[in-house]
């Protein structure tokens, strides 16, 4: 009985040992993801990658500044730049940090943005005639979405909360033309400050 005792006492010191080699090994793996995203050179590889991506998926030339994201769900991003198929100015950015909690997302809550703060967005939407879709159409088929999940015994679609909190624009500069049906309209934004108390994107409130 005594030597089954230490045996199993043994086992359970070892078994906590592994565990806690296991605990040590991924906490100094999240303090090393953590650094590398927080320093310049991490910075750097994820602003590549991000605009070599997108560069790859539309063919058009994009520039990003500089990417900032840390694990709180903070996102900053600087100088983002993205032209159409013509070459010319579609979206032009100066700064954009949003405030977005990790933690509802990964409790299947919804995504949740507590503050937007965007300045020195310039955007140009446009169609040329009736043959052409807007410029911007290829964006949407580069990134063509598959969010719904359809439910194979009800074949109801599952449902993503959205929630926004304050949201603060400054000197937007927005051009609408559409030649097909004569539009021609510009917003010049000095600034808008909205705070949301309520938001369904279904019932459009």
């Amino acid at each position: 009985m005594e030597k089954e005792r230490k045996a199993e006492k043994k086992k359970k010191g070892r078994f906590l040992r592994i565990f806690a080699r296991i605990a040590l090994g991924l906490l100094v793996f999240l303090i090393l993801l953590l650094l590398f995203i927080r320093s310049p050179w991490g910075q750097d590889i994820i602003v590549d990658k991000a605009t070599s991506y997108i560069s790859d998926k539309t063919n058009t030339k994009v520039e990003i500044e500089k990417l900032f994201i840390t694990f709180s769900g903070n996102v900053s991003l600087n100088g983002l730049f993205l032209e159409d198929k013509r070459g010319d100015t579609l979206v032009y950015s100066k700064s954009l940090e949003v405030d977005v909690p990790l933690w509802p997302i990964i409790r299947g809550k919804g995504i949740s943005i507590d503050q937007v703060d965007w300045t020195g967005l310039r955007a140009n939407i446009i169609r040329r005639d009736s043959i052409q879709d807007f410029n911007y159409q290829f964006l949407i088929d580069s990134f063509a979405a598959q969010d719904t999940i359809t439910n194979k015994n009800t074949g109801e679609t599952a449902k993503t909360e959205f929630h926004i909190g304050e949201v603060n624009f400054n000197d937007f500069d927005l051009t609408f033309k559409d030649d097909n049906i004569g539009i021609d309209s510009r917003l010049k934004l000095g600034k808008l400050n909205l705070e949301v108390e309520d938001l369904d994107l279904e019932k459009f409130r």
